[in-house]
């Protein structure tokens, strides 16, 4: 089976450097494992068209959401996945629609309300005088201070740090008013839960096994802890941070409610949530539809339920493989390494590989 890995390089070197030494590792595993595997970078839709169509491939993994394409001398930004479905391309991960909800904190966190999980209350503000009083208005009647002021369309903890939270009116005006300058017109502000006795921070990443999502989370803290809970991109590149395993009594609660925030919010085959333990409850956050793999955060999370780096990331390519077979869009053989690597796990993949793929929120 010939699998297309698909990347953006990144700006930084030295996160360039790291993320080269990783997927070099990543194609040698699914290699290892009997895919026929090829590894790109791309930088816009073009390149997108000349890696397809040069490699021919029967399943692609692609870490971007969204390439730069040129319309009619305009250029816009393309949903990758979208792409692919317009061209008859078998991908791993979310549809169109999914990545685009969880990349929309506030469409998201609205979905999630709808469907009755906890998630922070939060106010949607927009650039413009009418539309900033308004929010604030808004923020002042929910009165659900101490507030963290986000961007609402980027993730991975981009563009927030201690100086976005708010613990009363004037210092919520000043930060939005900064925020909207900064990342233009849309912004998310929510209930700050950092601030409580018993906060802690889970990640769970998701990959979808036989019939269910396999929920697999972890603590997440910092090496050197500050004075509140605020884990930002900064923290991340730097490896500033610590996890730890979920407790027994807390993880079967937990993987619950995890697995109800992923399928509302209509991801499958695999993702990474942000989730939150405070005054008591569990809090969803946000989710990453499209992760970038391989990732410490992911190989740990994984860790802690038994799963190694080559399971986890041969586990990603099996899920969407069980879907696209079930849909009869794909009869290519599952290469038996990858299988027997997957044996006894619970990621583990079929004899036949033609089980039909089931959602649901079945106990891991």
């Amino acid at each position: 089976m010939r699998l297309q890995i698909i990347m953006q390089k990144k700006t930084d070197r030295k996160i360039a450097a790291e993320n080269e030494v990783r997927y070099a590792r990543m194609t040698g595993i699914y290699n290892g494992a009997g895919f026929e595997a090829y590894f790109s970078y791309a930088a816009n839709i073009n390149d997108l068209e000349t890696i397809i169509r040069e490699n021919q491939p029967d399943l692609v993994l692609c870490g971007i959401d969204h390439l730069p394409e040129e319309k009619d001398g305009i250029i816009v930004s393309t949903n990758v996945h979208g792409w692919f479905e317009s061209h008859n391309v078998l991908y791993i991960g979310s549809d169109p629609e999914a990545i685009e909800r969880a990349l929309s904190k506030a469409s998201l966190k609205r979905k999630w309300e709808a469907d009755g999980i906890r998630t922070a209350p939060f106010v949607h503000v927009e650039a413009g005088e009418a539309s900033l009083k308004e929010g604030i208005q808004k923020l002042m009647v929910l009165d659900a201070f101490p507030y963290i002021i986000k961007p609402e369309n980027l993730g991975n903890s981009k563009g927030i740090d201690e100086n976005s939270i708010a613990w009363n009116v004037d210092e919520l005006s000043r930060i939005l008013a900064r925020m909207i300058l900064l990342y233009g017109g849309h912004i998310l502000v929510e209930h700050y839960l950092g601030a409580y006795p018993d906060v802690k921070e889970i990640t769970c990443v998701m990959i979808q096994g036989q019939g269910a999502m396999q929920c697999m989370p972890a603590f997440l803290g910092l090496a050197q802890p500050k004075r509140f809970h605020l884990i930002t991109s900064h923290d991340k590149d730097g490896h500033h941070t610590v996890m730890s395993p979920l407790e027994p009594e807390q993880m079967e609660h937990f993987v619950r409610f995890a697995q109800s925030a992923f399928e509302s919010a209509g991801v499958r085959d695999y993702a990474r949530g942000d989730f939150f333990f405070a005054d008591g409850k569990f809090w969803a956050i946000e989710i990453n539809g499209q992760p970038m793999i391989p990732d410490r955060w992911f190989e740990e999370a994984a860790g802690f339920a038994g799963i190694s780096e080559a399971q986890y990331l041969v586990g990603i390519v099996a899920a969407g493989y069980r879907r696209l077979r079930a849909q009869g869009k794909l009869t290519s053989a599952f290469p038996a390494g990858a299988r027997a690597l997957l044996e006894g796990t619970r990621l583990a993949e079929d004899s036949s590989a033609e089980t039909p793929y089931k959602g649901g929120l079945q106990d891991v």
